[in-house]
């Protein structure tokens, strides 16, 4: 999947999620008051119950089925290591939760310290990996995070720490394997394990300071992997400005 069709696709699901979290409602209001159920005692809450419990939400998992989909396609389209598919849909499934929160925003019912504090990094790291994707490698022939060996270790690393980080948060995979497989006992050791994972991700320090600091390595190294990779070039677009005028050629 080439840039632009990828970029189509992204933008067509954010529209579906906005249009589902923030103005189905008044679609749900509107089929109400249109059917005249309200003429009889009872007969609107089949309507409501259908329309906020079942359609509302197959909206919302529809567009995160197709902002997952076509990330997944672009990665193969871009013929990146299949690893990179599995770390986004860990950072996918341990983020998902956010956006929904984010939807209780436009009834007013959204705190500034809610978002702090229900802001996973796996959102942050899933954004941007799906932002700098966007990018069209495929016509300035660049190679998907840079020619440097130790660039493309950089943001490997800290891609998998982001992923790790993930899985010892979300409490999504400890159930998953209960209700998938029916196997309780694996997500009993799971959920176990997860909070000894994360105190040993975030040094023992019972926040995730050092997981920003990571994600912040990990955008600095995306980045940076955009830039021309040929030292030559690069210093002949950055050096010059910053030379007398007089000892420019």
């Amino acid at each position: 999947m080439f840039a632009g069709r990828y970029l189509w696709w992204m933008l067509i699901a954010i529209a579906i999620f906005l249009f589902f979290t923030m103005c189905f409602d008044y679609v749900t209001w509107l089929t109400v008051v249109s059917s005249g159920c309200a003429r009889i005692a009872g007969s609107c809450g089949p309507i409501i119950v259908t329309m906020t419990g079942s359609m509302k939400p197959s909206g919302v998992y529809l567009a995160g089925g197709i902002i997952l989909v076509v990330t997944l396609a672009r990665i193969h389209y871009l013929s990146m290591n299949w690893i990179w598919g599995v770390i986004v849909a860990i950072w996918f499934v341990a983020s998902a939760p956010f956006p929904l929160l984010l939807a209780n925003g436009w009834t007013g019912q959204l705190k500034p310290e809610a978002v702090l504090d229900g802001l996973p990094v796996a959102f942050l790291f899933f954004v941007i990996f799906c932002a700098y994707i966007g990018w069209s490698f495929e016509e300035s022939g660049a190679r998907p995070f840079g020619a440097w060996r130790a660039l493309r270790a950089i943001i490997s690393v800290t891609a998998v720490y982001g992923a790790l980080l993930a899985l010892s948060e979300a409490p999504a995979f400890a159930t998953i394997p209960g209700r998938v497989l029916g196997e309780m006992r694996l997500s009993t050791s799971i959920a176990a394990l997860q909070p000894g994972l994360h105190d040993v991700l975030t040094l023992w320090a019972g926040r995730d300071t050092f997981a920003y600091i990571v994600f912040a390595v990990f955008v600095v190294g995306l980045a940076a992997s955009l830039l021309p990779q040929n030292l030559e070039e690069l210093r002949a677009r950055f050096v010059p400005p910053f030379m007398p005028r007089g000892s420019r050629q």
